[in-house]
């Protein structure tokens, strides 16, 4: 089901200001962005059959679900119960193919992955494991390294999910109860529940993997954070295709304003000023977007940083009177962004290092987009992406370019 409708109503929301007569409430299941992030313990055997089987049992009763293995350059995706449906073997369309039917999507990653990744995911916590003793020490060691590293970093106490393999219901509930009563014998601020169990192996139904290349790169969280992007909306904008860059066949009467209609307060208060310039040729729209110029003439409240992402140089960095890392893209193509917030995650004290205005007790990395029309930010509302658009305005019988913020860090 399309979800671009409810997206144009809130865009058009923000824009203009106030609710749109034709707007509609977002539905309540859309409040949860993130996908289930399953974490692979000890497990019998091969852990990608119980992986599997865990997928196709959820599917059996939810409807199509969407599996990613993060795996680095072996990352993939596949479908479960797709129910016949066909799937591009290309990445980026699988994605958008994938975010239209799915019901849930799960995202796997193995308990060796950084806790703090895990319990800041935001994601809703399920825990693989066998039953045997060794399976459940090592549970308890992962269990209570996501709970320290969530209470370090000052998230709300966690709850997970344990889904146990290889034996049946009577053991995986006794194993349950007894991680339960260990949890509280060492007072940790988790709650646990017996989420799932699979007795046996099973045939299950599966579109088949597909390499998903652009996770290759990233850490759990900036991971999933891309899924979580890209399961509610569509995932073209993460393409490596550079959209052509177009601009607004009529500039919104919300900002022309013409100097004869309004001698006085001509500048509309949702403009935020920028230095006036005359309007640029198609080339030089180009060639701004990968200049440091983006955050000189666009975002004037930021300091622009003297260097980029390494593997995307188009993106912007900046930071401001807060401590805060920006991240902007103008609109040649955003899968950089992506990269550039997993790669200043991943480099935060190395970046502090180089720029002390940073704060290098707190991460807080902001990701910006600049688009040249504000119809595309339809797919992008609701995302987590600060929107703005470049727009035409009317000035004293001038037209300039100005920044016009869509959403705010509150409606992103």
């Amino acid at each position: 089901m399309s979800r671009a409708p409810d997206d144009f109503d809130g865009i058009t929301s923000a824009f203009l200001g106030g609710v749109s007569g034709g707007a509609k409430s977002r539905p309540v299941a859309q409040a949860s962005l993130m996908p289930t992030l399953l974490i692979v313990g000890n497990v019998p055997t091969l852990a990608g059959i119980w992986i599997a089987q865990y997928a196709d049992q959820h599917a059996r009763i939810a409807g199509p679900v969407a599996l990613i293995r993060l795996d680095g350059a072996a990352s993939r995706g596949e479908v479960y119960r797709a129910q016949g449906r066909a799937l591009p073997t290309d990445g980026v369309a699988w994605m958008e193919r994938a975010s239209i039917f799915a019901r849930s999507w799960i995202v796997c990653t193995d308990c060796q992955s950084d806790p703090t990744a895990i319990a800041l995911s935001g994601c809703s916590l399920v825990f693989l494991s066998g039953t045997d003793e060794t399976a459940l020490a090592a549970a308890k060691k992962t269990i209570e390294a996501v709970v320290q590293a969530g209470k370090i970093a000052g998230a709300a106490p966690c709850e997970i999910a344990l889904a146990f393999v290889g034996s049946p219901e009577t053991s995986a509930q006794a194993a349950c109860n007894s991680l339960i009563a260990w949890a509280a014998e060492r007072t940790l601020s988790v709650r646990l529940s017996l989420g799932a169990h699979s007795p046996r192996v099973d045939r299950v139904e599966s579109s088949g993997p597909v390499p998903l290349a652009m996770l290759s790169s990233l850490d759990v969280a900036a991971a999933v954070e891309f899924i979580g992007i890209a399961k509610n909306g569509n995932p073209d904008r993460f393409s490596d295709r550079d959209r052509p860059m177009a601009r607004p066949a009529v500039v919104s009467q919300q900002v022309h304003i013409e100097e004869s209609q309004a001698p006085v307060d001509i500048v509309p208060k949702d403009v935020t000023p920028s230095i006036a310039a005359p309007l640029p040729t198609t080339s030089q729209q180009e060639s701004s977007a990968t200049s440091s110029g983006v955050v000189r003439d666009y975002f004037p409240e930021f300091t622009a940083l003297a260097f980029n992402c390494p593997d995307a140089a188009t993106v912007q960095l900046a930071s401001d009177e807060f401590s805060a890392l920006h991240l902007i893209q103008s609109n040649t193509g955003t899968n950089g962004l992506r990269i550039a917030a997993g790669w200043a995650r991943a480099n935060w004290k190395l970046l502090c290092a180089a720029c002390p205005q940073l704060n290098s007790t707190h991460v807080r990395v902001i990701e910006h987009i600049l688009l040249d029309d504000a119809r595309d930010a339809a797919l992008l509302h609701r995302t987590g992406v600060l929107l703005h658009a470049r727009m035409d305005v009317a000035v004293m019988g001038t037209v300039v370019r100005r920044r016009v913020d869509l959403n705010s860090s509150e409606t992103a």
